[in-house]
């Protein structure tokens, strides 16, 4: 008896090895104080991630759009101009039960700058944005809070809390994560914590932006204690595109694995995490080009398993910005380059 009990027990742990070979590419990754624990990537059939068969629809006009989603809940920041500093826009939506968005009737000014991203925790908005168009420049942040009628009451004006070009900022509860560009081109990549007040104040650590990579164009999002951040490993030009992950400590600073690591190739990548699950957008080349998708799973022991199957095209454009809430994904972009029309794709998983 205790032999054919053994035997099973071999069996099963073949078994298991199997399917995690086969779920997809592991690539290693060890981040202090995660327990390992499988999770099964998302591809095409495992489990079903279907993009809206209907395609992409207009809700806006724009640039450089960014996007964030609570619950059923909403919030696209952009530019309205091109290549220049100007009046930022945010708009505001509904996800609805059949997974299409029902957006606001018109999008409102609430900032000037340029390269604007958003997170949103709760009903609270927090905004970053750079105050030159194209060159390196003081950081601002703007908070705000979602009504019940969708739109948003912002804090009185935007406050300086750091200097740099390309910023990003994802949120957890009240403790937020930001990164951005040092230089233009190819630089140090910089990242600053922060903590959202009652009064919708910022408290930033203390102890400024510390640099966790190079490279260009990086994007940030969080999954609990779990940071996830992709950037361009060249500047302007299709290349190598990179991972890095990361834990949040008890002091707020953030413990990084000990490098990034390649997952793709493509230009203006984003990313969006929910619980293990991992979506990431990028365009296949510089201008109006194909987008792709690519997915996968946060394992326990934080490395990253993208699916083998690789990126798949989901649609054409510029400027990709990804979001997911539960089994919704909802992503933006671009129709053409300078000021254009602005899209939003939806999909299920």
């Amino acid at each position: 008896m205790l032999m054919k009990t053994l035997e099973k027990l071999r069996e099963t742990r073949s078994v298991r090895k199997r399917i995690r070979r086969a779920l997809g590419l592991t690539i290693g990754l060890a981040i202090a104080g995660m327990a390992a624990a499988p999770v099964q990537v998302l591809a095409q059939g495992i489990p079903p991630f279907v993009w809206n068969p209907s395609g992409s629809f207009q809700y806006d006009n724009g640039a450089l759009p960014s996007v964030a989603v609570q619950g059923t809940t909403i919030v696209e920041v952009h530019q309205s101009e091109s290549g220049v500093v100007g009046p930022l826009f945010y708009h505001t939506g509904q996800i609805l039960a059949n997974g299409t968005v029902q957006w606001a009737g018109s999008s409102f000014m609430y900032d000037t700058g340029a390269a604007p991203s958003v997170a949103v925790s709760g009903t609270s908005v927090i905004e970053v944005h750079q105050s030159d168009a194209s060159t390196v420049g003081p950081l601002y942040y703007h908070t705000g809070k979602i009504q019940a009628n969708g739109t948003i009451v912002w804090a009185g004006s935007s406050f300086k809390y750091d200097n740099g070009v390309a910023p990003s900022v994802a949120v957890a509860g009240s403790t937020i994560v930001e990164v951005h560009q040092g230089k233009t081109g190819v630089s140090p990549l910089w990242y600053r914590t922060g903590e959202i007040q009652l009064n919708g104040t910022v408290t930033w650590n203390s102890g400024g932006a510390f640099k966790y990579d190079n490279g260009a164009q990086p994007r940030v999002a969080i999954a609990g204690s779990t940071i996830l951040e992709v950037h361009q490993a060249d500047s302007g030009v299709v290349g190598t595109l990179y991972y890095h992950a990361g834990k949040i400590q008890a002091n707020s600073t953030v413990l990084w694995a000990g490098s990034s690591f390649s997952y793709d190739t493509g230009i203006a990548p984003s990313i969006a995490v929910s619980g293990p699950t991992v979506v990431e957008v990028h365009q296949a080349g510089t201008g109006v080009d194909s987008l792709y998708y690519h997915t996968g799973g946060i394992q326990g022991d934080g490395t990253v398993t993208f699916s083998t199957s690789g990126a798949f095209a989901y649609d054409t454009g510029l400027a990709p910005c990804v979001a997911v809430s539960g089994p919704t994904i909802l992503e933006v972009h671009q129709a053409a380059t300078g000021v254009s029309a602005l899209y939003d794709h939806s999909a299920a998983y």
